[in-house]
């Protein structure tokens, strides 16, 4: 079965609300590089920005969040 969350009687697909927090995650990372000034070492930051975002999504989708069924409003 697939996985769903439920927020005020809503349900919400897994892979939607996933992809949402992984990009929250991924904007986090990329403004600690951008602070960092790890983009003057990138040949081409938007690749770079999309694998980063991929690799997140597939690390939030591999490793489940820890939030019970029942804990969204």
């Amino acid at each position: 079965m697939i996985p769903e969350y439920t927020a005020y009687g809503v349900l919400i697909a897994s892979a939607p609300f996933t992809a949402c927090v992984a990009l929250a995650i991924n904007i986090i990372i990329h403004r600690m590089l951008v602070a960092l000034r790890f983009y003057r070492w990138v040949w081409h930051p938007i690749l770079f920005d999309t694998s980063l975002f991929v690799l997140v999504w597939a690390f939030i989708t591999f490793h489940p969040l820890p939030i019970p069924q029942g804990l969204l409003p």
